[in-house]
């Protein structure tokens, strides 16, 4: 990644998601004809990461912010070193450090929001004018950040193997629930159940194996009221006979304070089951008429047995994630859960189950996009998923790093 004022300095950085812990390396170029004309003095190189809070009831405005790292070097100053005879570029290496245990970049809300939340990162390059009345010349490059993760290739292998369709074991939530198509009549039951690989932890870019089970037994019935109902009329209550019709997504709950206030949001980071490009193995059998044990003289042959009707539904597939990981700060809380809801006739009838989760960055060395040689295979990265508004260098959150 790079950008430049073509005043005088521009920052050369690869395009990289880093790891807390690791160093920042890139060069700045020097334009020593704009340098004489903007009267460039000194050119610094400065690493800033901040979480920071904005609250706003009627027409208070609160802010905190947290600083979490702050490293700063001089590249160059007056005198200091010149270009090759015949050149006017100046490239200057540098080396930055981040600290361990850094929470990841993270973004929440922008304008017109009543409140808003971001832990941000950046390398600025700062070329320092003489005098009071002339600004120093600023270019700025935001990262994208996350945690070392110390179980990196343990987990990565352990998921890559999974959902390639080794065995192993799995962790299964469950959600049962009766419902009714109206106000009156027997009530039937319907079961939904998800099934992920049994891990504290989900690593991000790499393909995670699931598993959803819907299930749904009828209200009690005669084997002639049995009979008698249409073979292509769907028995109540009908389980999805598609992956996309019903919804499986990644929810995230985010909790801030700034002060005295407090906000807390929940929202929908990815809805996978609306990819239909994703491969699903879908397998929705017939329904299947299952007598009554109740005991009584009354035999399955016998058009007044009772039975019921059950149908089921599975879907196997994988999904992948690229969201800032979960992470906890004094002011900013971000926490996840994947949901599954599973549409059924009826007023208020739809099923939800909720299995928290906790998200990990997978991890441990930085990946440079563009350079295969940094990513494991099966790996698949892109750039952490982040707002356009993370990545505006020139955003009014950003002043406060201007004042030092």
């Amino acid at each position: 990644m790079s950008t430049s004022n073509p005043a005088a300095i521009s920052v050369n950085l690869p395009r990289t998601l880093y790891v807390s812990g690791c160093a920042i390396e890139g060069e700045v170029e020097l334009d020593f004809r704009q340098l004489a004309q903007d009267s460039i003095q000194e050119v610094h190189v400065k690493l800033r990461g901040n979480a920071k809070t904005i609250i706003v009831r009627d027409k208070t405005t609160v802010k905190e912010d947290i600083d979490l790292v702050r490293d700063d070097a001089v590249l160059w100053s007056q005198g200091s070193c010149y270009p090759a005879p015949d050149e006017h570029i100046l490239r200057v290496p540098f080396r930055l450090q981040l600290p361990p245990d850094l929470p990841p970049s993270f973004q929440y809300g922008g304008f017109m929001k009543a409140g808003r939340a971001s832990v941000r990162y950046s390398v600025t390059a700062v070329g320092v004018r003489p005098g009071a009345l002339q600004l120093n010349r600023r270019v700025r490059i935001p990262l994208a950040l996350v945690p070392k993760d110390e179980n990196a290739h343990r987990a990565r292998a352990k998921f890559t193997a999974l959902a390639a369709g080794d065995e192993g074991k799995w962790r299964t939530d469950s959600k049962e629930e009766k419902i009714r198509r109206g106000l009156w009549g027997d009530y039937a039951t319907v079961q939904v159940q998800l099934s992920i690989p049994d891990s504290p932890n989900l690593p991000l870019f790499v393909p995670i194996p699931f598993v959803i089970k819907v299930k749904s037994i009828s209200a009690p019935l005669t084997r002639a009221k049995a009979e008698a109902h249409p073979p292509d009329k769907p028995v109540f209550p009908p389980v999805p006979d598609a992956y996309g019709k019903l919804e499986f997504k990644l929810v995230r709950k985010v909790f801030f304070r700034a002060r005295i206030f407090t906000e807390k949001h929940t929202v929908d980071v990815v809805v996978f089951s609306r990819d239909i490009a994703a491969a699903v193995d879908a397998d929705v059998p017939d329904r299947e008429w299952v007598p009554l044990e109740d005991g009584g003289e009354k035999t399955d042959g016998d058009p007044e047995a009772k039975g019921t009707w059950v149908q089921r539904a599975t879907f196997r597939s994988t999904f992948r994630l690229d969201c800032t990981p979960s992470f906890a700060l004094d002011i900013i809380k971000c926490e996840y859960r994947l949901a599954v809801k599973v549409p059924f006739p009826g007023l208020g009838n739809d099923v939800q189950l909720n299995m928290p989760v906790t998200v990990t960055s997978g991890i441990d060395t930085p990946v440079v996009r563009d350079d295969p040689g940094t990513q494991e295979p099966g790996m698949n990265p892109g750039l952490l998923d982040l707002p356009p508004a993370y990545w505006d260098a020139d955003d009014g959150g950003w002043r406060d790093d201007e004042k030092d």
